[in-house]
């Protein structure tokens, strides 16, 4: 809903063969896989999915792989090589790929940006667009303006041409390096400073640099690499712009975003993440320095979203304390999930259990809770323990007015008998309906209900002294006024 504002301002489902799958990897004896293939159903039915794909690693080897459907332009089944978008799983991926060049010594996590980037400078905000480091681009507290806008640009060359624009239209929602605030525009910047360290376009770089050592040889972007083959999953949206509610097919032209292909440019595999998961796991120094890769991998910032333990390394969130079928683990997990159009991917990896999954299915916003809870099986691993999220009852600390000149403007929060009061006048400007009290979720966060039934959630973030000081939402970042 803030976005729209911004703007404003189970057919074939059928499993394959066990056989088929056997003939794959060898089952490890954790892996149930009646139970498994049962759960994928389970979820690619709840789920309205026609496309699925999966791989599980243990003990540092794949020991399951497989797809359920055929999804695909051919009429093909989909199998662990069938390509999918995997949107913001591209992450991770320009992340290694930028500490290549800090390795390499062309880049400093601690220099600003603008030392690199001759063409960068946010018009608006050029004191704040002095301060941006490289490491603030890869850990998301950036702090400018998110865009996921899929605009039609297809094809290398496109991120320089959109710096530019950047500058012009892109602002700051808080300062640079002052919170967590997860955006696709921090991750183009990484994006521009690697053409820039290396001379080279983005898309060959990455190829040259993590897919091809990693045999990730099904991993692309370019659209005319997707569609030589046909061996890619149809994706199902019904959140097209002004089609939202229908049924729309995705095909693999039907829309592209090349100036955001360092943040979700990847169309890539199961069997293929599962090759990056054991690289991220287990390293390779000739990839990427150990030092740099227990960097990438280890909490930088807190995202302050009310868990006690979550925060965001570079280019991966970084997690303990893993709530999955009923049970809180007390293990830590990288991940990072993906979402767009038709398209959802999730990367799971526990490095200290030494067991990951991927899942890709060709429904946006789909997250397959049944499988995935099957597929790690961390009650063979670990045993759970007892935990409790404490939401907020006393709300005087969040109660004022937070502002933001450059969006939205004004949050007002009240303090009343019935709970947190909100009232949001560019909302209700543009008959954008939402319940006036938020619902407490976890410490200093909450969510906010639409009359459409969408969601947002927002956080309150506190100073080093422990007063709050904005209100932050993906989209919108308020100080909170004197």
């Amino acid at each position: 809903m803030l976005t729209l504002l911004l703007a404003c301002t189970a057919n074939n489902l059928n499993p394959k063969s066990t056989e088929s799958d056997t003939a794959l990897v060898e089952i490890h004896e954790d892996i149930d896989q009646a139970a498994l293939l049962a759960a994928i159903e389970s979820d690619v039915n709840r789920l309205q999915a026609t496309a699925f794909s999966m791989a599980i690693i243990r003990e540092g080897e794949v020991v399951w792989q497989g797809g359920v459907g055929n999804e695909t332009p051919s009429g093909t089944p989909v199998t662990e090589n069938t390509r999918f978008r995997v949107a913001s799983i591209t992450k991770p991926m320009t992340a290694v790929v930028t500490l290549q060049q800090v390795e390499a010594g062309c880049l400093r996590l601690d220099s600003p940006v603008d030392a690199y980037l001759d063409n960068f400078g946010i018009v608006q905000q050029p004191q704040l667009s002095a301060t941006l480091t490289v490491a603030d681009t890869l850990k998301q507290t950036g702090g400018l303006l998110d865009n996921a806008e899929q605009s039609g640009e297809n094809g290398d060359g496109q991120i320089d041409n959109y710096l530019p624009i950047i500058n012009q239209n892109a602002y700051f929602l808080s300062p640079p390096g002052r919170m967590y605030n997860y955006s696709n525009t921090n991750i183009v910047i990484a994006g521009a400073l690697i053409e820039d360290c290396t001379d080279t376009y983005f898309r060959p770089q990455m190829a040259e640099s993590l897919w091809e050592p990693l045999e990730m040889s099904r991993t692309a972007m370019a659209t005319d690499t997707v569609l030589a083959d046909q061996d890619y999953a149809l994706g199902i949206s019904t959140q097209i712009p002004n089609q939202v509610g229908q049924e729309v097919t995705m095909y693999a032209d039907t829309y592209s975003a090349s100036h955001l292909w360092p943040a979700m440019g990847a169309w890539s595999t199961a069997a293929d993440l599962a090759k990056f998961a054991q690289f991220l796991m287990h390293g390779d120094e000739d990839i990427l320095a150990s030092e740099l890769l227990a960097e990438m991998t280890t909490m930088q910032i807190d995202t302050e979203e009310g868990y006690p333990e979550k925060g965001y390394g570079y280019g991966i969130e970084v997690k303990k304390g893993i709530d999955i079928g009923g049970a809180h683990y007390p293990v830590t997990m990288l991940s990072h999930s993906g979402s767009l159009y038709g398209y959802s991917s999730h990367f799971l990896l526990i490095p200290e259990l030494d067991v990951a999954v991927i899942a890709l299915i060709n429904r946006e916003e789909a997250v397959p809770t049944e499988s995935v809870s099957v597929a790690l099986n961390l009650a063979a691993l670990v045993d759970p323990v007892p935990f409790t999220v404490a939401v907020p009852a006393e709300f005087s600390d969040y109660e004022g007015e937070y502002y933001n000149e450059n969006n939205i403007g004004e949050f007002i929060l009240t303090d009343t008998e019935e709970g947190l009061h909100v009232s949001v006048p560019a909302f209700d400007d543009a008959s954008m309906g939402y319940e006036p009290i938020l619902q407490p979720v976890r410490p200093d966060n909450f969510r906010i209900i639409y009359d459409n039934g969408s969601t947002d959630d927002i956080s309150f973030i506190r100073n080093e002294e422990g007063d709050v000081e904005y209100l932050r939402n993906r989209y919108y970042v308020g100080l909170k006024m004197e």
